[in-house]
């Protein structure tokens, strides 16, 4: 019996989707309610550019694998 890796990335993609509408929820509320100083601006800033290189690395190591192959459980 063997499970093709590609679920995997189905299942990866399902959580990154969820993952971004909670961001895209947050980032709303913090523009749209926070208080209209540099601090929350800098703190979605940072949050934002900490999520681009999060995104980046990951990317970088998703695209190395061979998403034909399968993996062996018995």
């Amino acid at each position: 019996m063997s499970i093709p890796v590609f679920i995997f990335l189905i299942l990866y993609a399902i959580v990154v989707f969820i993952f971004l509408i909670f961001t895209f929820f947050n980032i709303y509320h913090s523009w749209r309610f926070g208080m209209n100083s540099f601090t929350n601006f800098f703190s979605i800033f940072i949050y934002l550019s900490a999520l681009a290189v999060i995104f980046f690395f990951s990317y970088n190591f998703i695209k190395t694998i061979d998403w034909t192959a399968s993996i062996n459980i018995l």
